[in-house]
């Protein structure tokens, strides 16, 4: 498993878990990795951010999926710190452009600022920052 990707403790304990292993036997196994450098959490956090940040996720989401692949708050919050603010606001522009050429012409103004919304904090990204991202490409929101 780890030969593919970095996996966190807790994807491994439960993928060996769903294979027939007792619990005892993978947190031995686990203790032996981690000492080793093998398995580190707060690393593999940093890895996932990276990744999910390339792939167009707000900071909001990819808190969202560290916590559900079992990484502790505190290195979520270092993995997320070690992302560039920057790569965030262009990615986020980047996807607000894309969407927006994708929507359907018919719609009301409002009605497409309000999809682009919507679909942007969907992401992850914080909706102050949508607004204002929103509100530079010349689209009005409902503040306006």
């Amino acid at each position: 498993m780890l030969a593919r990707r970095s996996h966190t403790r807790r994807e491994l304990t439960t993928k060996l878990s769903r294979k027939g292993f007792e619990r005892t036997e993978i947190d031995a196994v686990l203790d032996a990795f981690a000492a080793r450098g093998l398995v580190d959490d707060a690393r593999t956090a940093g890895s996932i951010a990276r990744s999910l940040t390339s792939r167009g996720k707000g900071s909001g989401r990819i808190r969202a999926e560290l916590a559900a692949k079992g990484v502790s708050r505190a290195d979520a919050d270092a993995a997320l710190g070690d992302l560039d603010p920057e790569d965030e606001k262009a990615s986020l522009k980047r996807l607000l452009d894309r969407k927006a050429s994708s929507l359907p012409a018919g719609l009301t103004r409002q009605a497409r600022s309000k999809k682009l919304f919507d679909h942007l904090v969907r992401r992850g990204f914080a909706p102050g920052a949508v607004l204002e991202a929103i509100r530079q490409k010349g689209d009005p929101t409902d503040d306006d």
